[in-house]
């Protein structure tokens, strides 16, 4: 990572909470317009990466497209606390299916 970016987690306060002793810098949101004021902060530069948790990410989901073909920040979703990972599971597969052109592969356990 390059000196001085930091590492932002955003979600709700029991998904975050965690990595505040990792040395993330944590912002736990209850609704959109904090979202939306956060993000100004988020993407201007002083964080390398934005975590957003799936509870958070339709809040920030269009600001975050702004900043997709930017090298920082890097922005990506993260299960919050319990949730099942599936919003960052259908972004993974459409980016497979971007860089393959198809849907039609098999995963190792689908035998």
């Amino acid at each position: 990572m390059t000196e001085g970016r930091k590492v932002a987690v955003v979600g709700d306060g029991t998904s975050v909470a965690g990595f505040r002793p990792l040395g993330f810098a944590v912002f736990a949101l209850q609704d959109e317009s904090e979202a939306l004021g956060l993000w100004r902060e988020l993407a201007g530069g002083e964080y390398a990466v934005v975590l957003v948790t799936e509870q958070v990410w339709p809040m920030v989901a269009d600001l975050a497209a702004e900043v997709a073909d930017c090298a920082v920040p890097a922005v990506t979703v993260i299960p919050g606390a319990g949730s099942a990972g599936g919003i960052g599971q259908e972004k993974l597969d459409r980016a497979i299916e971007r860089a393959l052109g198809t849907t039609a592969f098999m995963r190792e356990e689908d035998g």
